[in-house]
């Protein structure tokens, strides 16, 4: 729980905007407190007319992030309940041109380095 918000307060300072972790949904206790509030409980808590990027951090599209899936729900049944507030989502991670940099960085710091030589 602490390095989602050591991540979260390093990325609202980095773009001066409030930044919020979410999940689209969670079970009750104590052990499964750390993925933030749920994601329609932070949009319908927005201030009025507020305007909100939900990134959808997956690798691909699926029944959570694309169309149809549960966040595209999600954001659809706040705007229809807050009219007032704008709602965009980001695309998925897979078309991210910095992706395969980054896996093949991760990657090569699990696995030692003489496989890539």
């Amino acid at each position: 729980a602490n390095r989602g918000r050591a991540v979260r307060d390093a990325l609202a300072t980095a773009i001066d905007r409030q930044v919020f972790s979410c999940c689209m949904e969670r079970r009750e206790g104590e052990a499964y407190d750390f993925n933030g509030e749920l994601l329609q409980t932070v949009l319908l808590a927005l201030p009025h007319g507020a305007i909100a990027k939900v990134a959808l951090l997956f690798l691909q599209e699926g029944r959570h992030a694309g169309p149809g899936g549960d966040i595209e729900q999600i954001v659809a049944g706040a705007m229809e309940k807050r009219p007032d507030l704008s709602i965009r989502t980001t695309a998925v991670l897979a078309g991210h041109s910095l992706l395969e940099d980054l896996l093949l960085k991760r990657l090569e710091q699990s696995i030692p380095l003489r496989v890539f030589h």
